[in-house]
């Protein structure tokens, strides 16, 4: 136990140093920190006040108890960054208290520090630290240790509390950003589906005029019909890979081993006419080998790029694709290199976003929606897209997938 008296020079407040002065202004005084609060309990008053005493220069919120059963009365309305805890109490002793700390889980991490005066061997020492105990100090007691250690674990339980802070701001924002994104995909899904039927309308009446009417319109009249079905259609495109990307962040995906060459077959018979057109020349180093993805999102994925792959070439050029797969343990990396008109290296990220086009609709048509749906498909998959590319030289883009356990 600490000694009935204590030296001024042991508790007294020594004057701060003055500020210092840059460019003949002295700096603004820092932010007061947050109080923490301390536990002190003790039975014997003039104890209590001899601890108070050596405590009060750190600033900090003293709370004393003159019981166990006082102590844990304050530990149901307060957090403390420390309790020192006298360890012989009459009735409930410091050991006693101490497990019944450590049995509330609002308390349970608290750190302890007991004190005593009596003659303890490790056994008893051994308890305490069984008991949850940081520290174990012995009279008489340094007032300079003392308050060394306890200004330790107040710094722990500021900075403690600040990261709750942080972390519940944090969550906070996190759900609020959460809230809005879902409620912008519900927008993006709602336009998109009500859209499509009024779209659809204008392009059939449109065709309906054209068809029946041709002979009584001039060449201008004509050209204006074909454009707006032109444009109906191009909207009616643009929705239907909105409604895609939408459906593709609100849908269960379900992950499980897939054959790479079965969804490959399968995206090149759905397309295999505009291949023939293009008279593409196609290689596939087969057997690509399995990956762990949801099977209809895999083939979206591979649809995309080999399409891209027919499309951005040059007009008198013949496309050449070619498509493998590496292993890379834990992933499978595919890629998918063609021949075509490639990719300026500032454009190489900006690509995989919504509606990034880099050429005119004239020169090659499109939504700008499908390598952001391949994104987010791949993200959806715990997958990655990256690719390589050249201006005149072709581009090579890559996904991973993780690869099924062996």
């Amino acid at each position: 136990m600490i000694a009935d008296t204590l030296s001024l020079s042991d508790t007294q407040v020594h004057e701060s140093a003055p500020s210092p002065v840059h460019n003949g202004a002295p700096e603004p005084p820092p932010a007061p920190a947050h109080k923490v609060h301390i536990l002190l309990v003790d039975d014997r008053p003039d104890k209590l006040l001899a601890l108070e005493a050596v405590l009060s220069s750190l600033g900090q919120i003293i709370v004393k108890a003159h019981s166990g059963k006082e102590a844990l009365r304050h530990l149901l309305h307060q957090d403390f960054a420390v309790i020192l805890l006298d360890v012989s109490m009459p009735g409930m002793d410091g050991f006693e208290t101490a497990s019944l700390i450590r049995s509330r889980p609002r308390s349970e991490h608290t750190p302890i520090i007991f004190i005593t005066s009596i003659s303890a061997s490790e056994n008893h020492i051994a308890k305490g630290y069984t008991l949850g105990a940081v520290d174990y100090m012995l009279s008489p007691i340094v007032p300079d240790v003392l308050r060394a250690k306890v200004s330790v674990f107040v710094e722990l339980h500021r900075q403690s509390e600040e990261i709750k802070t942080l972390n519940r701001e944090l969550e906070r924002r996190v759900a609020a950003l959460t809230e809005i994104n879902n409620e912008l995909e519900a927008f993006t899904y709602s336009i998109s589906h009500d859209l499509r039927a009024p779209l659809r309308s204008i392009g059939g009446f449109a065709q309906i005029l054209r068809e029946h009417a041709a002979a009584s319109l001039d060449d201008e009249g004509l050209d204006c019909l074909r454009r707006m079905e032109g444009a109906a259609k191009y909207m009616d495109i643009l929705l239907l890979d909105l409604l895609q990307y939408s459906r593709l962040n609100r849908c269960d995906v379900n992950l499980a081993p897939v054959n790479l060459d079965a969804a490959l077959r399968d995206v090149l018979t759905s397309i295999d006419r505009e291949i023939h057109e293009r008279k593409a020349v196609l290689r596939v180093r087969s057997p690509l080998g399995l990956v762990v993805a949801h099977p209809a999102t895999l083939r979206q994925v591979l649809f995309n790029l080999v399409s891209n792959a027919l499309k951005f070439v040059a007009p008198d050029q013949v496309p050449q694709i070619e498509i493998w797969s590496e292993p890379r343990k834990p992933v499978v990396r595919v890629w998918v290199a063609d021949s075509g008109i490639g990719i300026e290296p500032h454009h190489q990220t900006k690509i995989f976003g919504l509606f990034q086009r880099l050429h005119s609709q004239e020169a090659y048509p499109g939504t700008g929606v499908g390598l952001a749906l391949v994104r987010r498909g791949l993200e959806r998959m715990d997958g990655r897209i990256g690719l390589e590319s050249q201006p005149g030289q072709g581009t090579r883009f890559w996904f991973e997938l993780p690869a099924p356990p062996s």
